[in-house]
């Protein structure tokens, strides 16, 4: 009996995640340091070598599913965690169980706490393979409450603590002014200032009331943009008096209700930073192609300048200085050719912190980088005191987080505290009140339809087929619709299109419903109609059609098909919202969001029919 008691004990002693409870809530994060945290923060600064130090303002990036121990991508992110000392990791496409599981095992291996973040904009979802993805910021701004900002916030904190995350890369809070921004668009809370200024707001008091740090991002602001930082360096060529106007009054909001982080953004301003960038250099077959768009879309080369990622004038000046801002910078993802096709690993990291930079995420060569700051510090390019500066910040956020007490989870709740009912509830209500219907110039909705109507549902797929029609129309089916689907994507052939053309000439249909399933997508580009689309809205529009379009994505595409019958915002391809378009399609629900955005030449911001709530058949 004793030696099993002894075999118990150690069991304990080595899987404390497993034996600790979860259920305990986390404190508020937008607070000052107490007594003990503070003294836990010096303390810990006075034992740090410089190597440490360097270490802490890293962040190793994984993706959390199954790893054998032995296999390389579990050695690597072991190697940054035990031998870099870096200070975080980021979480890419994940699973839940995985995520506790390996966040549990690298804290234990880390010496200091580590911070876990993920891009958690639109729930847990956009990260977490087994979880349901929520609308996005812009089908929140739709709803008009920033209530829901807040919920979305709190629940999406709430539910990454539950798995180990404590830093959530969430709200955005650009301004999406450019209907061809590739890459923000719908991941913007809308086009207004202070209205995305209100939303935002709301997001930081949920996330940190519920215990994770919240990071506005992208400083100074990524909306006016028509070049995605992912594979080109966009340029914004605005004066300081505009970014005062419009960029910056969501970061001002954020900064204001005590945001513990922002992330800078990948942009050049050569109106605020006239330095101009560095060349582009020799890159790999990927890097190649990334930097050819580059050259192709920077026109005039004497505006193209170093990022606001590594300019000083933009992180100290602005964002330290003009705006107090007193918490933690962390950088975009340093891979991105924003960056990565002028700039090797430990060039970039050794600017970044002399422009301000307190963290360092998704670094191409975590080593090279490291080595590359303490060099610069040898040298006396970058002053030890500077480090230091940086990373008793990064210590003061673990212990607000409660890291330096408790840094493991429990695994016995993890099946409770992530995706419960009530929370899936939040996310459908936030669906259903951002369906917004733009224009319904014949009154087709709600669809009054008998078993002996004939719908016909096109969908147009431009992307990897993550989302699929096939969600949509079974919702359609299940509340007795009868529809009839056909799907299209960038590979359809004359012959289909010639298919299609025929049977709109010679059938008769009692609706017409074209899903279209655009949206920005990093690396994408674009967020217009490709070819194929394009095509069938052609035909589509030029017939005497009972049409409703339904845009799954990108809101701005009305004006791809502006003679349209019916026009749907939906914002997003998710489940969620292709249930609440079913719901609003056939009267189920009412019908009250707004744009967020104006639709050049069309609609102005706030348009919106309301539709009440079917009584019942037509």
């Amino acid at each position: 009996m004793k030696k099993l008691f002894v075999l118990l004990l150690a069991g304990a002693l080595v899987m404390p995640s497993l034996m600790e409870g979860q259920s305990r809530p986390y404190a508020p994060v937008n607070r000052a340091l107490t007594k003990k945290e503070a003294a836990w923060v010096r303390k810990t600064l006075a034992k740090l070598t410089l190597d440490e130090k360097i270490g802490q303002m890293f962040m190793a990036d994984a993706n959390a599913s199954f790893m054998n121990r032995g296999s390389d991508l579990y050695r690597q992110l072991e190697h940054h965690v035990r031998d870099s000392k870096v200070g975080g990791i980021i979480l890419f496409r994940s699973d839940v169980w995985a995520t506790a599981v390996l966040t549990n095992r690298m804290q234990d291996l880390s010496r200091l706490p580590l911070l876990v973040s993920a891009d958690l904009e639109m729930g847990l979802g956009m990260r977490l393979n087994d979880t349901p993805w929520w609308p996005p910021n812009m089908a929140v701004g739709a709803t008009g409450d920033p209530k829901f900002a807040r919920m979305q916030g709190e629940i999406t904190a709430r539910e990454a603590r539950a798995i180990g995350i404590n830093w959530l890369y969430a709200p955005v809070a650009d301004v999406n002014n450019n209907p061809d921004n590739p890459v923000i668009n719908v991941r913007s809370f809308g086009e207004d200032p202070q209205q995305v200024a209100t939303f935002v707001s709301a997001f930081v008091d949920g996330a940190q009331s519920a215990g994770a740090l919240a990071c506005a991002k992208h400083f100074p602001g990524h909306g006016d943009t028509a070049t995605d930082s992912h594979i080109g360096l966009p340029i914004v060529d605005v004066s300081r008096a505009r970014l005062d106007s419009l960029e910056l009054v969501p970061f001002r909001a954020a900064i204001a209700h005590g945001v513990g982080s922002i992330m800078s953004a990948h942009i050049a301003l050569p109106q605020i930073d006239s330095v101009a960038a560095a060349p582009l250099r020799q890159l790999s077959a990927t890097e190649r192609d990334a930097a050819e768009f580059l050259s192709r879309t920077e026109a005039d080369a004497s505006r193209v300048t170093r990022p606001a990622t590594l300019s000083p004038a933009v992180l100290t000046g602005l964002l330290r200085g003009d705006l107090a801002f007193r918490g933690l910078i962390v950088s975009d993802a340093m891979n991105m050719a924003g960056i990565s096709a002028r700039y090797d690993a430990a060039a970039a990291a050794v600017e970044a912190i002399k422009a301000g930079m307190d963290m360092i995420e998704k670094c191409p060569d975590i080593d090279a980088a490291i080595a590359g700051v303490k060099a610069a510090v040898s040298r006396g390019d970058i002053s030890e005191a500077r480090i230091t500066q940086s990373v008793e910040r990064i210590l003061a956020a673990k212990a607000r987080l409660g890291l330096h007490e408790r840094r493991v989870v429990g695994l016995a709740d993890v099946d409770r505290d992530v995706s419960p009912a009530a929370d899936l509830a939040v996310a459908q209500e936030i669906a259903d009140r951002s369906i917004t219907l733009v224009r319904d110039e014949r009154h087709l909705l709600p669809l009054g339809l008998s078993a002996m109507s004939r719908v016909l549902h096109l969908s147009l797929v431009d992307d990897d087929g993550a989302f699929t029609a096939m969600a949509r129309v079974n919702e359609l089916r299940s509340r007795k619709v009868p529809v009839e689907h056909i799907a299209f994507d960038s590979r359809a052939t004359d012959a289909e299109h010639t298919r299609l053309t025929r049977r709109l000439d010679a059938e008769k249909f009692d609706a017409v419903i074209f899903s279209s399933l655009v949206r920005a997508r990093s690396g994408k580009g674009s967020v217009g109609l490709p070819p194929a689309g394009q095509r069938i809205a052609d035909e589509l529009t030029k017939r005497d059609l009972p049409l409703i379009v339904v845009s799954f994505g990108n809101p701005y595409l009305l004006s791809a098909m502006p003679t349209a019958n019916a026009y749907i915002a939906a914002y997003c391809p998710y489940p969620v919202t292709q249930r609440a378009v079913a719901r609003a399609l056939t009267g189920e629900i009412p019908v009250s969001g707004t744009l967020p955005v104006s639709l050049p030449g069309l609609y102005p911001r706030g348009r919106g029919l309301n539709i009440p709530k079917a009584a019942g058949p037509k």
